[in-house]
């Protein structure tokens, strides 16, 4: 995942690192697992995003998501959701559900 700071200097620069980015700019992310499971999530800037998610037939909607003021905010509110929807990752990387 890439980042950009609207308030940087012409040409913005992405950076891998969040937490260089003071004002970020529109960013969305897209994360598949197992058996279709999918988060997909867009940042607005403003401080607001569109989360969906999909876990199973039974198990899908919308999660909320406002007043993010900075790009570290989004990366804890990233990882919460990723938790929601994948459940609590191992060492391995593997899902614990």
């Amino acid at each position: 995942m890439t980042w950009r700071d609207e308030t940087a200097p012409w040409p913005q620069r992405l950076e891998m690192d969040r937490s260089l980015v003071n004002d970020p700019d529109s960013v969305g992310v897209l994360i598949s697992g197992p058996a279709e499971t999918e988060l997909s999530v867009v940042l607005f800037r403003g401080g607001w995003a569109d989360v969906d998610y999909v876990v199973g037939t039974d198990d899908a909607g919308a999660l909320a998501a406002s007043g993010i003021a900075s790009a570290r905010e989004f990366g804890i509110q990233l990882d919460t959701w990723v938790t929601h929807v994948f459940g609590q990752l191992s060492c391995s990387g593997e899902s614990n559900l």
